[in-house]
């Protein structure tokens, strides 16, 4: 894994279970205050105190996460 890689986040995947704002070493992930069409209140990263560890993806039951 490099820098350069990005994190990309599928909303319309998330269910506001929060695990990854819970296990995220950064407090980079927060909920956002909006709603996804499933009606869940989904995640949000803070690209700068982002460190791509990969905490969310391991974490997520959703598979909300991807890296490219």
């Amino acid at each position: 894994m490099t820098n350069t890689e990005k994190i990309v986040l599928n909303s319309a995947l998330c269910k506001s279970c929060g695990l990854c704002v819970k296990h995220c070493p950064k407090g980079a992930l927060k909920l956002s205050g909006k709603w996804n069409k499933k009606g869940y209140d989904y995640v949000e990263i803070e690209e700068a105190d982002c460190i791509k560890c990969q905490t969310c993806y391991v974490v997520c039951p959703e598979i909300v996460f991807t890296f490219e």
